[in-house]
């Protein structure tokens, strides 16, 4: 398993300090089970470098996630192939910082990029997607899903009720 932790002195003994990573990644199962709009991730792959900066005792670190998410369809619940790519930075600071600042502080002088790359990916799931190439919408007793065009074409036929006293007015000549 790729854990992509550094240290602090692994960033300081690196050329510039600064890496570039390039990995495939993979989550374990179990952290979906409690998860009602992520199902699983598939085909994970986090490009990018971290560079340190001694004056102000920080870690830059951009990278790039690209993958593809299982989703459940919001029609039919059924799983869906989602792909995304997504760009993300993020600082991490070996001192203390404030909470108000946008700045992860790291333990012990390790930075664990894992679960910076797993919000980020949180961040990416679509509220809604809809299975392509649905031909039977799910129904059942006294209820049935339509799409939104049959819908509209219902509605345009029908009159309001509040106008429908309207039909019976005639205009005398």
């Amino acid at each position: 398993m790729i854990l992509l932790k550094w240290s602090k002195s692994e960033l300081l003994n690196s050329q510039n300090e600064t890496i570039h990573f390039d990995e495939e990644i993979s989550f374990e199962p179990a952290v979906f089970s409690k998860m009602h709009h992520l199902r699983d991730l598939r085909d994970i792959e986090v490009r990018g470098e971290i560079h340190y900066d001694t004056h102000s005792d920080l870690a830059a670190c951009t990278f790039q996630v690209e993958g593809v998410m299982i989703v459940p369809c919001s029609i039919t619940n059924d799983d869906v192939e989602y792909p995304f790519v997504c760009d993300h930075t993020q600082m991490f600071a070996f001192h203390k910082v404030s909470k108000d600042d946008d700045i992860i502080e790291t333990k012990g002088d390790v930075i664990e990029l894992m679960p910076t790359i797993f919000q980020t990916i949180i961040l990416e799931v679509p509220l809604k997607v809809v299975k392509d190439g649905i031909k039977e919408y799910p129904k059942g007793d006294g209820w049935e899903v339509i799409r939104e065009e049959d819908y509209v074409k219902s509605k345009k036929d029908e009159i309001d009720p509040r106008l429908a006293k309207l039909r019976e007015f005639k205009i005398e000549e």
